[in-house]
């Protein structure tokens, strides 16, 4: 875990990024921001407050050589540098490398922050980190305004820190692999740019991330190909098994797991979308490692064992092993035409 309560703000620059496509500009700052201690406060809650419970770590990479990293590069510069002009001259670096990947359309405009952080505490160790932020949506809130006879309110537009839309956290630690990094992508545009261009990062091959990995890979199966090739409670019921694989299991290993699977049809086109998709993950499904609880919590709650129906009714099915659907029952009326749900229950829980 990564402790930032007594973080405090050294240096802090705002540029402004225009999106290249539309030959709009890049201004870059030449002087820090200035910062007193209730901005420093509202720095800190929106620059770190999502990166409490987002902790996943990546780090930066390279095809040939980690130093051809563009951000990794200048983020070491920033670390050895650790002064003004070092400061502002490498994190405009950051923003023009940044400013050549704006080329699709729904880019839209915005700042880019680039702050250090210090007294961040990590491995027990008291170290510094470079934040880097992209606004992109600006939202509507009301400003008060007080004067001798009256308060008025007007509109006005600004950044939301309440979220953040693009950001991540450089730390000063293990800079010979790459760094350990932090990253949030909220992808509501067609943005790979930030996360796999602009930064080039990789997630760190540990047990939380395999955990994550092979249960994202279960979920798309469930969405991609039992949703459209086979009946509900075929869906759930894989939902509910390998849930309660996850859930009972300290560890993963292909053998245990090919338990979750109804039948061999099953376990074969399983395999066989794996195969499909395997590009787009890190994950080995031969692999042995241990199973990360609190991120097997974490991907429950991304499962939604939901019914839609097109009387305007949705039916939620909670994951339980040991239930599952078999409370629910399916049939025909043949008298009105219509399919219908039997649900089976011993009291209703408030």
């Amino acid at each position: 875990m990564i402790d930032f309560s007594q973080s405090k703000i050294k240096h802090l620059i705002i540029h402004e990024i225009g999106n290249k496509l539309r030959d709009e500009k890049l201004f870059l700052s030449s002087e820090l921001q200035s910062i007193d201690e209730n901005l420093e406060d509202t720095l800190l809650y929106y620059f770190l407050k999502s990166f409490l419970s987002n902790q996943e770590l990546f780090q930066f990479t390279h095809s040939s050589n980690l130093n051809l990293n563009e951000v990794y590069s200048y983020s070491n510069s920033l670390f050895t540098g650790s002064n003004e002009t070092s400061f502002i001259e490498n994190s405009q670096n950051i923003a023009k490398h940044l400013y050549e990947f704006t080329l699709h359309p729904k880019i839209t405009k915005g700042e880019l922050i680039i702050v250090e952080i210090e007294n961040i505490n990590y491995e027990n160790e008291s170290l510094n980190l470079i934040g880097i932020f992209k606004s992109e949506n600006k939202d509507t809130f009301l400003k008060v305004v007080k004067d001798t006879n009256s308060i008025s309110v007007k509109d006005d537009k600004g950044i939301n820190t309440s979220k953040i839309e693009k950001g991540c956290l450089v730390l000063n630690y293990n800079q010979e692999s790459g760094f350990v990094v932090l990253n949030i992508d909220n992808h509501n545009q067609h943005t790979e740019y930030w996360t796999h261009k602009f930064l080039n990062i990789k997630a760190v091959d540990n047990n939380s991330h395999k955990t994550k990995e092979i249960m994202q890979i279960c979920k798309t199966f469930a969405d991609d190909v039992l949703s459209k090739k086979y009946d509900r409670d075929t869906e759930f019921t894989f939902n509910n098994d390998y849930i309660g694989y996850f859930e009972e299991n300290e560890s993963f290993d292909i053998d245990s797991f090919g338990e979750v699977f109804q039948d061999d049809e099953i376990k074969n086109e399983f395999f066989e979308y794996h195969n499909a998709i395997k590009d787009n993950y890190e994950f080995d499904l031969y692999d042995r490692f241990e199973l990360s609880s609190d991120d097997v919590k974490k991907e429950k709650r991304k499962v939604k064992n939901i019914i839609k129906l097109d009387t305007s009714l949705e039916l939620k099915v909670l994951l339980d092993k040991e239930n599952g659907t078999k409370n629910i029952e399916r049939g025909f009326d043949e008298e009105k035409g219509m399919s219908y749900y039997k649900i089976f229950f011993n009291e209703e829980v408030n």
